[in-house]
Order: structure tokens, then sequence, then C-alpha cells
């Protein structure tokens, strides 16, 4: 989809992917958070996997410091940022709109549940790390406590 908009774009307005300023705010945002991404990965170390984890591993602790300490959702965040603002560089309005919507909805219900279990894990360790932290996502709040009581 997004190569289909560029080529169509390319095409029949071929002035809209000429402005330089636009094509480097993305490629320097894509690369950022691609960076943030990997930082966090490699912060988390042993805490980080791919997958949502429903049960607490013997050695999982609780990751407050570094990238963490300024986004709770570092990984989330320079996915995020990386999806988006690739489509930015490519100057693709509508692929950036629908990118920024899709991930929206993903990590909207993703932080969610996530966030359940990490309060489950970690108790009022993680409510007062929430309560610090912002989740670094546009939009996204993550778990309130009561949610789904």
């Amino acid at each position: 989809m997004s190569v289909s908009e560029f080529f169509l774009e390319l095409y029949f307005l071929p002035n809209m992917k000429s402005v330089k300023s636009v094509f480097w705010v993305g490629l320097v945002a894509s690369i950022l958070g691609d960076a943030l991404r990997k930082v966090a990965m490699f912060q988390a170390g042993v805490n980080f996997t791919h997958l949502v984890q429903y049960q607490r591993r013997m050695n999982h602790k609780l990751v407050t410091t570094g990238v963490y300490g300024l986004v709770r959702h570092p990984t989330y965040t320079g996915w995020y940022t990386f999806a988006v603002s690739s489509q930015v560089m490519l100057m693709n309005p509508v692929c950036a709109v629908l990118f920024f919507y899709a991930a929206y909805i993903f990590f909207e219900e993703r932080v969610k549940e996530e966030e359940l279990l990490l309060i489950s894990f970690f108790g009022s360790e993680y409510v007062r790390y929430k309560s610090k932290v912002p989740s670094g996502l546009p939009f996204i709040k993550g778990y309130s406590i009561g949610q789904f009581d």
C-alpha cells in the first residue's frame, strides 16, 4: 500500500514528493524511533520479550531506568515513531494517517493488557512507576485501575 501510494503520487503529483525538508524530518525521526526501540530492548535485557508474558518469570524485574525512565513503553514508542515517520519520509500522507491509526488501535489494546499483567506481577511498584512516567504513545494512557472491574 505504501509503495503504491508513493508511486501514484509521484506520477500524478510529482511536486508533492519534492519537499526535501519533509524527507529529512521523516528520515531523522525514523532513525531515532528505530534507535529508541533497539536501546530499550538492550536496556531491558532478559526482561524484554516480543510476546506479552502471562506469567512472571523468576528473574523478571521491572525496568524503570534509562529510556524506561522517560517513557513506559519505549519499544512501542520507537516502533510507532519509525512506522509513521517512514511514511512522512516518503511523503505519503494517506499511509501516514493510516499507519498512525492502525498502530494506535493495536497498541491501545496491547498496552492495556500488558499493564494489567504488569500490575499483577509488580503491584504497587508498577502503579507508582505508571503514575510518574508517561506511556510514550500518542493518546494512549494505558490501563486504569478499576477499568475491567
